[in-house]
């Protein structure tokens, strides 16, 4: 443990929290501090600070705070020894070869498998683009030339051709791969035919994941044999790819935001039309694969950018799924407008129709999301018909649409639909706050649940918070009595620190004690520790002190007088006693 606490503690030396969160974030200065809107939960203002000197992070809307190593953990959703990895390769550091025994017992099995199956998947990307430059390769190649795809295009994203259902086995077999790993990523099969090819007779595409690592495949049919068992088809979800937790061309997004900051991200179906955006100059689109957008993607999309444009299929964009998975989004905090694409084309026939600058019209002219729904009401419902009849039955329902667009808005886009949505429907203002004022509209953050802290647990977290601030009149003899795992694994990180002869630090908090609440967190990171505080922080660490000695003391008497209930005669007992209690007398 010692060794892998070392490690660690090089790991954060190495990554300063402000560098690494400040490529996933825009930062900006604030005081001492930089502040960001918090990529955790969904906020228009930001409240989420980084901590230089502490080097930690916390965030005063939804209470999540950490070091380095948990917000990676939390944003690249991985566990901590991923975390740690990541950051380990961002400083050129090399893994402990027993670094796995600290959380997860499986957890060097469970990676080597991982680094196994993203192995297969890369030497099959490999293989699929050189099938796709090899003889066997000019359909594949033929018909990239006839969508207009050039050689940068086909390099940026890897396109390949698988030629057959035995050519990719035979080539995994030559690689050594135990070919049941290789069903286990989804890169072949195993049926009535033996092991063959997943994807053959397709043209390839590769899926990454946010650190460019391939995890998936999508093959397109280029004959109608291939093309009638699906005109596309992904790889079967694996360990490593879930098709509703990824999107398609996320690396790419990524690499545009280290590059420049990402204003907006287009949102579309299918990955040839990403393909098709590239090609024309859009370098920021990410594809969804058809499925309706989730809580995952749309964390994904937040950590990238502000605003996401919707670009769907023309005859796609009204069903309920998609307007369900836009919600996902505004709920997420980004800013959500929705692409009309005339003609019902998909956005790569559109820009070859009618080119680069008509397609950028069409973003120009999206709808933020409230508009758009109003607007399927407007499909959906005549309230406009000539016909009184058709209007009076048109109305109601129309109204109780508005409503529920309204009920998902915060305060400030609520006042100004509802007045839009009265002068429409004839309803007055007053009619709509009322029916609004029925449920409760907002799902709030959820509050942090306070316990009062008897007086000897509040000095054990003041003492333990100015020991990890090592303020000069911090000192520790010994362990306190603790009641919970989060004090005494705390405690015994400061004790070993003090036999080491080191100093501890704030952030390591988050390791020893990986497993604390908010509140916990709260307090030792929410004390007062400015100049103006110092007299009066080292008066209190005095009184803290002595509250913990007495604890020990009275809980010794406890034990004792235990003793002496058992064995009453014992005269020694009786004097120990009494000298223990003239001792607490006197402390008090």
């Amino acid at each position: 443990m010692a060794d892998l606490t070392d490690f660690i503690q090089q790991v954060k030396r190495a990554n300063d929290i402000v560098d690494v969160i400040g490529s996933h974030l825009e930062l900006r200065h604030s005081g001492a501090n930089f502040m960001a809107r918090c990529p955790f939960h969904g906020e228009k203002t930001p409240s989420f600070n980084v901590n230089r000197n502490l080097q930690i992070y916390k965030c005063f809307g939804c209470g999540e705070s950490g070091d380095v190593i948990k917000f990676v953990e939390k944003y690249e959703s991985c566990t901590f020894m991923e975390a740690l990895e990541i950051l380990a390769k961002r400083a050129n550091l090399k893994m402990p070869e027993t670094v796995g025994e600290r959380k997860d017992k499986e957890f060097n099995e469970r990676k080597k498998k991982k680094d196994v199956y993203l192995q297969i998947c890369r030497d099959t990307a490999i293989f699929y683009y050189k099938c796709y430059y090899g003889p066997s390769g000019a359909k594949a190649r033929a018909y990239i030339e006839q969508r207009g795809f050039d050689a940068d295009t086909v390099k940026k994203f890897g396109i390949g051709y698988s030629p057959d259902n035995d050519s990719l086995v035979k080539f995994l077999q030559s690689k050594k791969y135990d070919l049941e790993d290789c069903v286990k990523c989804g890169v072949i099969q195993n049926g009535k035919y033996g092991y063959t090819d997943a994807l053959y007779g397709r043209l390839i595409i590769p899926i990454f994941n946010m650190q460019g690592q391939v995890i998936a495949f999508g093959g397109r049919g280029l004959d109608q044999r291939t093309i009638e068992r699906g005109k596309y088809k992904n790889t079967s979800e694996t360990p490593l790819f879930v098709k509703n937790q990824n999107l398609f061309a996320i690396n790419i997004a990524k690499e545009q935001k280290q590059q420049t900051a990402l204003n907006n991200l287009v949102v579309v179906e299918g990955y040839m039309d990403v393909i098709a955006m590239y090609q024309a100059g859009f370098k920021s689109a990410v594809a969804s694969m058809g499925t309706s957008l989730t809580e995952n993607q749309a964390k994904w999309l937040s950590r990238l950018t502000d605003t996401v444009y919707i670009c769907y299929d023309g005859d796609a964009a009204g069903q309920k799924a998609t307007v369900r998975g836009l919600d996902i989004l505004d709920r997420a905090g980004l800013e959500v407008r929705v692409m009309t694409v005339p003609e019902k084309l998909d956005p790569d026939e559109y820009i070859k129709k009618y080119g680069k600058e008509a397609f950028e019209q069409l973003i120009t002219e999206a709808l933020p999301l409230p508009d758009y729904k109003l607007k399927l009401l407007d499909a959906s419902f005549d309230i406009a018909s000539p016909d009184q009849a058709t209007r009076n039955n048109a109305l109601p329902k129309y109204v109780q649409g508005a409503l529920v667009m309204l009920k998902a808005l915060d305060d400030v886009r609520q006042a100004r639909y509802i007045t839009a949505v009265s002068l429409k429907t004839g309803y007055s203002e007053d009619y709509f706050r009322r029916k609004l004022s029925e449920e409760t509209v907002d799902e709030p953050l959820p509050e942090l649940t306070v316990t009062e802290l008897s007086p000897e647990d509040k000095a054990k977290y003041f003492v333990a918070a100015c020991l990890l601030r090592c303020e000069s009149y911090a000192t520790i003899e010994e362990k306190p009595i603790c009641n919970s795992a989060f004090l005494s694994d705390l405690y015994d990180y400061l004790l070993t620190c003090k036999e080491r002869d080191e100093a501890p630090t704030t952030d390591m908090l988050y390791t020893v004690c990986p497993n604390g609440t908010p509140e916990q967190y709260g307090q030792i990171l929410d004390l007062d520790f400015s100049k103006q505080r110092l007299e009066k922080n080292e008066r209190y660490f005095k009184e803290c002190k002595r509250i913990i000695t007495v604890e020990k003391l009275k809980r010794k008497r406890e034990e004792l007088m235990a003793k002496i209930k058992n064995n009453p005669a014992d005269s020694s007992l009786l004097t120990e006693l009494s000298e223990l209690s003239k001792k607490i007398t006197d402390i008090k």
